[in-house]
């Protein structure tokens, strides 16, 4: 029996053990996963939703640690409060990691035979805080900070000449409009949100440069709700000096699922993902989904002829209730490699 069957195994074992937690705000997951990049692993995840009933989103402070066969480990903390009849929301964290990565060059044409292995070690923390301005828009400012190194980088490859260690430290701004029915599992409504973050010395930052975020999401049924539409629209630009580490990526279990985590960066990533999941039964769905984008240097470089394509089908196995969570089983394929990953939660 191959890993991935028995990752398959273990988990529709672990979802009876779940569903005991399932009418509880304070839910302990012990699960398997895998997926191309980190392999097979072992996750545990607290996760804590709270709300007043009259409150359309849940607060939630998610705990959780990671170790996968390939030596990588990953542990954090990740709040997001609302308060004062959730006009302010409170977002921050905690986080620690020690990633074996592999790295293929910068660019939309990096080739998969300069692939090199290397150490990826950070630590770091984040925090911001919005306030409601009309109804469904929220605005607010936020701080980060990391502290990386590369280490263990190959002796004939190019990441031991271009190694960026040492302190980011940015502050900037937030803003979101929300519509959707939901913030953990949305079925309908349409999110917007866009960041800016300034990493300046005047910070304590090693490295001068500035990072533009876009998401753009929508969600809407078809045929009395059997059927669920939703696509995303995301941009990431980076202006400056930026390290290797925090440049824009194209490729895991989320974003273009079907390449390598990490196997594009540049200065600029643009995609495109759209998914339909389709009852099956009240636990389970089934989902399409695909995604076309590419990584470009700059403004100029940007040709949306040339993109790169993945795409696959899915199984979503609902394992809460109040808030909805599933499991999530995604078999994709590029025009590089295949992949298989078991996780939870969706991809947007």
């Amino acid at each position: 029996m191959t890993m991935k069957k028995i990752l398959l195994a273990l988990s529709f074992l672990i979802f009876s053990y779940s569903g005991l937690f399932a009418k509880t705000n304070n839910t302990f997951f012990f699960f398997p996963f895998y997926s191309p990049d980190t392999s097979a692993g072992i996750s545990l995840v607290d996760m804590m939703h709270f709300k007043e009933e009259k409150h359309k989103f849940f607060s939630s402070l998610n705990m959780f640690a990671m170790g996968t066969f390939k030596n990588q480990f990953i542990i954090g903390v990740i709040p997001s409060i609302y308060f004062d009849n959730q006009n302010y929301l409170l977002e921050g964290k905690l986080i620690y990691t020690n990633f074996p990565k592999k790295f293929y060059g910068i660019g939309n044409k990096s080739s998969e035979n300069n692939e090199e292995d290397f150490l990826n070690r950070k630590h770091g923390f984040g925090i911001a805080l919005s306030r409601k301005v009309i109804k469904n828009l929220m605005f607010g400012v936020q701080y980060d900070c990391e502290d990386m190194t590369i280490q263990d980088t190959e002796n004939d490859g190019t990441l031991q000449y271009i190694k960026t260690n040492g302190v980011v430290s940015g502050l900037g701004f937030k803003t979101k409009f929300d519509t959707r029915n939901s913030n953990i599992y949305p079925t309908e409504g349409v999110l917007i949100k866009a960041e800016y973050l300034l990493y300046n010395n005047r910070f304590g930052s090693k490295y001068n440069y500035s990072k533009t975020d876009f998401d753009f999401r929508n969600y809407f049924h078809i045929y009395k709700k059997k059927v669920l539409f939703s696509y995303q629209l995301f941009g990431e630009f980076i202006n400056g000096n930026a390290p290797i580490q925090v440049m824009p990526a194209l490729g895991g279990s989320n974003l273009l699922r079907g390449f390598y985590a990490d196997r594009y960066k540049d200065n600029i990533l643009l995609a495109l993902q759209p998914e339909l999941k389709i009852k099956i039964t009240n636990v389970v769905w089934l989902a399409l989904f695909s995604g076309v984008g590419n990584v470009y240097k700059d403004t100029e470089d940007i040709d949306l002829l040339k993109i790169k394509t993945a795409s696959g089908v899915g199984v979503r196995i609902k394992i809460k209730d109040d808030p909805r969570m599933n499991f999530r089983i995604d078999f994709a394929a590029s025009n590089e490699e295949k992949g298989t990953y078991f996780t939870l939660m969706e991809a947007f």
